[in-house]
């Protein structure tokens, strides 16, 4: 019987888990997604790979778990945001900036470079990827009716073409664009997107 190190099974499940996407961000960081095998993280962390395969049945199964640790923080942060009694137009503004901030930072350039590399997704981390983005941007749903977008398929339309133009402002940013002159332009296209 595998011996539990933490004060219960939850906790000890969690400390695992995160080991192993520790251990996963290091060799995939030194030595590409493809030339790590889940035998190199299971090595890596102390543990059997049969062991391993009870947390994550395969490598992308570790990115779908090193994606919820980034995106958790990220999901809350937009929501306090969007919270708050600003004006509809500044609150936008503080939502895009904490949207370019959480792409441009080098921990979650590295987690899109290894999915990127990962071989082909399984549909239901794929799934789960497009679940996960889908509730990020409906955190923007109140500013989007603010604008204007009175039903349900125009804020997820405007919401998605706000976003293209985050992962679009970070690409310039990540490419040596001076970051004001982007986040100015971010927020004037996204302000006219969402009829602000």
């Amino acid at each position: 019987m595998p011996r539990i190190t933490g004060p219960s099974i939850a906790e000890h499940v969690a400390s695992q888990e995160a080991a192993v996407v520790d251990a996963a961000r290091r060799l995939f960081s030194e030595r590409g997604v493809a030339a790590v095998s889940l035998g190199d993280i299971a090595a890596e962390v102390g543990l059997r790979r049969t062991s391993l395969y009870r947390y994550f049945p395969t490598k992308a199964h570790i990115l779908e778990r090193w994606f919820d640790l980034e995106m958790d923080p990220l999901v809350d942060r937009s929501r306090e945001v969007v919270a708050g009694a600003a004006p509809a137009a500044e609150t936008l503004k503080a939502w895009l900036d904490v949207q370019l901030d959480f792409f441009t930072d080098g921990a979650h350039r590295a987690l899109m470079e290894a999915a990127a590399a990962s071989e082909e997704m399984p549909p239901d981390v794929v799934e789960h990827f497009g679940r996960r983005h889908r509730e990020l941007y409906a955190t923007l749903d109140g500013v989007l009716l603010s604008g204007g977008a009175e039903t349900a398929e125009v804020r997820r339309v405007r919401a998605l073409m706000i976003a293209g133009l985050v992962r679009s402002a970070a690409e310039l940013v990540s490419g040596g664009e001076d970051d004001a002159d982007v986040r100015r332009e971010l927020h004037r296209g996204a302000a006219a997107i969402a009829g602000l």
